[in-house]
């Protein structure tokens, strides 16, 4: 009776941590979806908001890759060992160097604005540190306070919209709400006092170098249209295409909390698993995939009628395709983080390399000789082959698990 009571317990735990971690991302795509990008789009145009959803990519790439990195590289350290603060303070600080100084060169090169420049890179830091910050939460699977923490971000991303009315400087959107969240994690967290080391520097390095790697790969393609189309294309088109993958893009963001959960769970050292956890971590993956797909091709005309009735009949057409490569990737992420969830950061690496690699140059070269549509399907063939190759990896990788955890049979002495 206790385990079943037990049981229950966890199962409704697991269930409100899934509603305060999907919950703190709806709030979020609401604010910056339905909100932020709509109003600057009206008030300042297609090219104004195509340039700073190019700025924001980059963001999204390089600080955001340093901060998600380490933060699961702690998470999924514990599975083994003992780590403190000291042991990723000094990382994040030479990442985050790294980050400005990148973000110094990209901000200077198009915008040939110093002020500009140092600007941007001082954000690129607030936001690899406020991404890291988030491990905070899920160490202590305070799924409560992560929800909390992304809702501060969010009322500070409104409150900045207002100081870029009065001031035109965009930056103050994005940054507002960062330090308002960095703030919230200092005040509540522990993870930015003062500890020692462990002396375990080469092995999380090398963990993390291979975490860097692969996700500066995977946030890499996930904003890689719009930087290859502003290159390509236009600033003009980049809203569109925007606009467009908004609805199936919103729901790709779900990777994000989901992903915390899996990886915040299953790198538990008490969380076991095996074939029997594969098949239904399958069957309820694939089946979400279908349903967010049926989602997104009803509600992407909806949205684009209501918010970008302006452009809608000259790109509505590609909305099939489009919403499926992205469901696609979706789906596919959930077993790529189910990998690496069981510390098997090789493999993880291998995938997502592959798959970035390929992404990065067939988009370039596809783009450039058949616009929006060679993109298109680019993201549609790749993202399909992703996520055949990790459901496979991962029946593999969970059936190893469970293998290696079923004790000897113990040989009893001859009488």
């Amino acid at each position: 009776m206790k385990l079943n009571a037990d049981k229950r317990k966890n199962g409704v735990k697991l269930a409100n941590d899934m509603i305060y971690t999907t919950g703190a991302t709806v709030v979020m795509q609401i604010v910056l979806q339905l909100i932020l990008y709509p109003t600057l789009n009206k008030f300042f145009g297609d090219n104004v908001t195509g340039t700073i959803l190019y700025f924001i990519g980059i963001v999204y790439i390089f600080p955001q890759a340093v901060g998600t990195a380490l933060c699961n590289t702690r998470l999924i350290s514990r599975k083994t060992s003992d780590t403190t603060n000291g042991d990723f303070s000094r990382i994040l600080s030479v990442y985050c160097a790294v980050c400005a100084l990148i973000c110094f060169f990209i901000g200077f090169m198009h915008e040939k604005d110093i002020v500009f420049s140092l600007f941007f890179a001082l954000f690129s830091i607030v936001y690899a540190v406020r991404m890291y910050a988030q491990v905070e939460f899920r160490l202590t699977l305070n799924f409560k306070g992560y929800f909390f923490y992304y809702l501060i971000i969010s009322v500070g991303y409104l409150i900045g919209l207002g100081l870029y009315f009065v001031t035109h400087i965009w930056l103050l959107i994005f940054f507002t709400g960062e330090l308002m969240a960095l703030a919230y994690s200092l005040f509540k967290g522990s993870i930015f006092k003062k500890q020692q080391p462990t002396g375990k520097f080469k092995s999380i390095f090398k963990n993390n170098a291979m975490l860097m790697f692969s996700t500066l790969l995977r946030d890499g393609v996930n904003q890689y249209d719009k930087v290859v189309i502003f290159m390509l294309i236009s600033a003009v088109t980049v809203t569109q295409y925007n606009a467009l993958s908004l609805i199936g893009k919103s729901t790709q963001m779900l990777i994000g909390p989901v992903n915390t959960l899996i990886v915040s769970y299953l790198s538990a050292k008490e969380y076991k698993t095996g074939r029997n956890f594969f098949r239904r971590f399958t069957a309820i993956s694939l089946s979400g995939g279908l349903i967010l797909f049926v989602f997104c091709q009803i509600a992407t005309p909806i949205y684009m009628r209501i918010f970008y009735n302006s452009f809608y009949d000259e790109i509505i057409q590609y909305s099939l395709l489009v919403n499926l490569g992205l469901i696609a990737g979706f789906t596919a992420s959930l077993f790529c983080a189910a990998i690496m969830s069981q510390g098997k950061t090789t493999t993880y690496t291998l995938i997502q390399t592959v798959w970035g690699v390929s992404y990065i140059a067939a988009a370039y070269f596809l783009t450039k000789s058949y616009g929006i549509i060679g993109l298109i399907r680019v993201c549609l063939v790749l993202n399909v082959l992703k996520l055949i190759v990790s459901v496979i990896l991962t029946r593999v990788s969970f059936a190893n698990t469970e293998m290696a955890v079923i004790p000897k049979k113990e040989v009893l002495p001859d009488e």
